[in-house]
């Protein structure tokens, strides 16, 4: 039997060795010569790309100007705000900083748990010695904004308090401009919000002025410390940026407050798919109130401005534009205002068209088609005035009156109105645009065209910037620009007329519920049938109210709209009548009450029926001489002081009150004129609800007067 042949097991072993050495080998060398081509070959590339994510030119943001009211309240302005974090490498290193860490760590945790409420003082503490651990040198302990008294605060933190004379707490603010409205949500879509300096959403003057207001960015290299922490690189010099302008608006404060208090009451009764408000000086075109709000189900009152209706929403503006085709006619016809008109049944019908009075008006004045805001009577004529061939006349007023142009308006976007040209008319349009249908247009359209009736007839474009500044340098003028009509849009004829008309409207037309004002309104109710949404035409029922006018009816002011859009029904009724002119009227006698220049001087002397009685007011500086001079009270020290004014059988007594400097006064007893001028002279704002005498005031008399400080007054 053959022997078997043994295995060569060394052999084998050795064969296995060789084998894996040389694969293990060829691994090393592999990670060998990647390695070489990281650090040597592609190094310098990488080392850039790192640098530029660390390490990178960055801009660096100016700071954005101010927005000012017209009597240089602070309506928009920039904050400083901190994001606090730490560099815990400036707590490592020697035996010292170790000693220091330990004796302050446990009472810097429980500090800023106390101050964040949003961990343990265990897990700041923990979070703080992670990043000490690992070598970190920036540690973001919080993302939460902190203002100037919260950042002192945090400074007296353990820790903190006790090593910054030393600068080795390695406490980090970071510096972030937030936008900041000292008035909160008054004149909010108009003066535009932002959420930070970044924010894309921005919109009013914050918006259209964004350029302005931006400035110009800096330049500088930047250290990134985490995902949203950048801090300039040592030694760098950056390029400075230049700060933004400040912004004054032409919008005041006072009357503001008066038109968004007015509007929300009129919404809580009417209940609308929004509403507007607008006042502007009538010799200037200064916008001194803007005001849109629409139902907010997430807002305390139920309603917020959500949209810039005034500017953006354009509708059928109904019988408020018959008022220029009425002045059209009265250029091309110089008809007097006795001219009669035949309304016949109510009912105008022209082809498939009906267009109907709200009700039978038989034969009435032309001063009456107005009054009575007769469809009828005005169709008939601009009818007889233009015929169906002056297609191309009746267009040219309206352009002449601005009412076919935008109104290129300082906010961005301006609409253009829309008004087909003529060759693109059908045989309606002349006709019921002049009624107006079938056009579309923003309230401050029409208020422009209402003010220059006011205004003698001089066309003055609306402004709501009045310039910009830096320091008190005047960087631009922009009433230097406005643009303001050399001639008036009509013959003075023709605007006596028109303003006859105007006030016909409140004493004795549609609006008569609103007349009895001391100082006399003028203007002319809207009321528009809506289209609906998904539906053709119009639908009964659904209304877009107006009210256009101006007052003191004399000597004119202050020019007005209101619209509501969609009033739904009550005991009243919702047409212009019973929604939008008691508004106008609420918003002209509050501001009549607060701007003395307007207030009538009195003459004259007691009734001897008023001097049997007995009288008790608190009596403003300003009407002293008017009380003692001119109606034959007792003469009195004239010394600036306020008194309390008794008259009891025709004897006064007076005693003069004293105002405390820098505290809140005692209105309790004054009119609402009165009480304004004393609290508002203290820096105090005040928001108001009545009318009569003062009753009760929210911030008692004798509290220290903080500037801007906001009290509400009850009147009965």
């Amino acid at each position: 039997m053959a022997k078997e042949k043994r295995p060569n097991i060394r052999g084998l072993i050795t064969r296995r060795f060789y084998t894996f050495f040389i694969i293990i080998l060829a691994v090393f060398l592999y990670l060998l010569f990647s390695l070489y081509k990281v650090v040597v070959l592609k190094g310098p590339k990488f080392r850039s790309e790192a640098m530029a994510t660390y390490v990178k030119k960055r801009k660096i943001e100016a700071t954005r100007g101010n927005i000012y009211s017209d009597d240089g309240s602070l309506l928009s302005t920039t904050l400083p705000k901190y994001r606090l974090g730490m560099d815990p490498s400036v707590l490592t290193g020697n035996a010292k900083a170790d000693e220091f860490y330990k004796q302050h760590i446990d009472g810097l945790a429980a500090a800023l748990a106390n101050f964040f409420k949003d961990r343990t003082a265990d897990e700041y503490k923990e979070k703080i010695a992670a990043a000490r651990r690992s070598g970190r040198t920036y540690l973001l302990l919080n993302n939460r904004l902190l203002d100037f008294q919260e950042k002192k605060k945090v400074l007296s933190f353990p820790l903190f308090k006790e090593a910054k004379n030393s600068n080795k707490s390695g406490v980090v603010f970071d510096k972030i401009n937030v936008r900041y409205a000292p008035f909160g949500q008054m004149a909010y879509r108009t003066v535009g919000y932002l959420k930070d300096l970044r924010d894309k959403g921005r919109v009013g003057i914050e918006n259209s002025f964004d350029k302005e207001l931006r400035g110009e960015f800096g330049e500088g290299m930047y250290e990134k410390m985490d995902n949203n922490t950048w801090r300039p690189e040592p030694g760098d010099e950056p390029k400075l940026p230049v700060a933004g302008v400040d912004l004054h608006s032409t919008l005041d404060i006072n009357i503001q407050e008066i038109v968004e208090s007015a509007l929300l009451n009129g919404m809580k009764k009417f209940k609308g798919n929004y509403a507007v408000a607008i006042v502007m000086e009538v010799s200037t075109g200064k916008i001194k109130a803007l005001s849109n709000i629409a139902a907010n189900p997430l807002s305390p009152t139920g309603y917020s401005e959500t949209y810039n209706y005034a500017l953006l929403e354009a509708r059928d503006p109904g019988s408020v534009f018959k008022l220029p085709s009425i002045m059209a006619v009265l250029e091309e016809k110089n008809y007097p205002l006795t001219k009669m008109v035949n309304t016949g049944d109510g009912k105008f019908r022209l082809y498939n068209g009906v267009m109907s009075d709200s009700h039978p008006l038989g034969t009435i004045s032309l001063e009456q088609v107005i009054e009575s805001s007769s469809n009828v009577g005005t169709m008939k004529l601009v009818q007889e005035a233009f015929g169906t061939t002056n297609n191309e006349k009746f267009y040219n007023y309206l352009k002449k009156y601005h009412l076919i142009e935008s109104l290129d308006f300082q906010l961005k976007p301006s609409r253009k109105p829309v008004f087909p040209v003529p060759s693109k008319w059908d045989g309606l349009q002349l006709l019921w645009s002049s009624v107006g249908y079938s056009t579309q247009y923003t309230p401050l359209q029409i208020l422009a065209f209402y003010n220059a009736i006011a205004n003698n007839g001089y066309w003055i474009q609306p402004i709501i910037v009045s310039k910009a500044t830096r320091g008190d340098e005047v960087v631009t003028d922009y009433m230097a620009s406005q643009v303001r009509d050399s001639k008036p849009l009509c013959s003075p004829e023709t605007l006596q007329k028109l303003k006859i008309m105007l006030e016909g409207v409140v004493t004795k037309g549609t609006a008569n519920n609103i007349k009895g004002s001391v100082y006399g309104i003028a203007g002319k109710t809207g009321t528009a049938q809506r289209t609906v949404t998904g539906a053709k035409g119009y639908r009964k029922g659904n209304y877009y109210t107006t009210f256009a006018g101006y007052f003191p009816v004399k000597n004119p002011k202050y020019s007005i709209i209101i619209a509501v859009d969609e009033p739904k029904g009550n005991s009243e009724g919702t047409y212009a009548r019973q929604v939008t002119a008691p508004v106008f009227k609420e918003i002209a006698d509050r501001i009549y009450l607060r701007d003395m220049k307007l207030q009538q001087t009195l003459r004259g002397y007691l009734p001897d029926s008023l001097n049997k009685n007995k009288l008790s007011s608190t009596l403003h500086p300003a009407d002293q001489n008017i009380l003692f001079s001119h109606l034959g009270l007792p003469k009195v020290e004239e010394n600036g002081q306020w008194l309390n004014f008794n008259l009891e059988k025709k004897t006064v007594r007076n005693q003069a009150i004293t105002m405390t400097p820098k505290t809140v006064p005692n209105v309790v007893g004054m009119n609402l004129r009165d009480a304004l001028f004393a609290l508002e002279n203290k820096g105090l704002k005040v928001r108001a609800n009545g009318f009569g005498t003062v009753t009760n005031q929210s911030i008692p008399a004798g509290t220290a007067a903080a500037k801007n400080s906001l009290v509400f007054i009850q009147l009965h």
